[in-house]
């Protein structure tokens, strides 16, 4: 009996293992970060590749139990790569290119609730660009949403920060008025509204005479 129950435990177990495997296809930019989350959690949790670098061209399996995840892939530029609402049953498989820039939603999903979202802008090919004219402040805190949402959604710097004399880069889609919002280290903020964003993109070198 206790070889029955151990047996059956064993393919319960491997009813719910499944895999998520990346290949990076970015054309050039190593992925230094990866996160998996349940799409019903706040936090993303640890990286994923720990000291490791997916090179551009590798093809990393992440093993995760079946269920619906969330994924946050960070280039090397500092460039988040994020897919929501990701059902996951066996393997399922993603080959991140460019066109992935930004926040999606998996093709299907409505959008995710929580702490962590609540942008409904996704990923597209108007590049923004931030540049840091602040003289001795780091950038920590950059939001960027069409003007016409009710909210700013996520930090697109994630993890990274803009040093004095550096930029930033991230895209949206074109053909829209945005608002955008910045904060340094000293918690003063930068803010521009209503800003007509087309196709050939946005660039802001953010000075002290910006402070809000």
């Amino acid at each position: 009996m206790r070889k029955v129950l151990l047996a059956l435990a064993a393919l319960a177990l491997a009813a719910s293992a499944g895999t998520i495997k990346i290949t990076n296809n970015t054309g050039g930019w190593d992925i230094y970060y990866a996160y998996i989350s349940p799409a019903d959690s706040d936090q993303w949790g640890n990286d994923w590749l720990g000291s490791d670098i997916m090179s551009d061209g590798e093809t990393w399996e992440f093993p995760v139990a079946n269920g619906t995840w969330d994924i946050r892939l960070v280039d090397e530029d500092g460039d988040d790569y994020i897919l929501y609402n990701v059902p996951v049953s066996g393997t399922w498989t993603w080959n991140v290119t460019l066109s992935d820039l930004g926040e999606n939603y998996y093709s299907g999903s409505s959008a995710p609730t929580g702490a962590r979202t609540g942008s409904t802008s996704t990923g597209g090919n108007a590049p923004v660009t931030i540049y840091n004219d602040l003289g001795n402040w780091t950038i920590y805190y950059v939001y960027c949403s069409s003007s016409s949402d009710s909210n700013w959604g996520s930090d697109r710097l994630g993890s990274s920060t803009i040093s004095p004399g550096q930029s930033f880069t991230f895209n949206v889609p074109g053909g829209d008025n945005y608002d955008i919002y910045c904060k340094d280290e000293d918690g003063d903020t930068y803010s521009l509204y209503g800003v007509w964003i087309g196709n050939n993109g946005f660039y802001w070198s953010v000075d002290l005479g910006d402070i809000d």
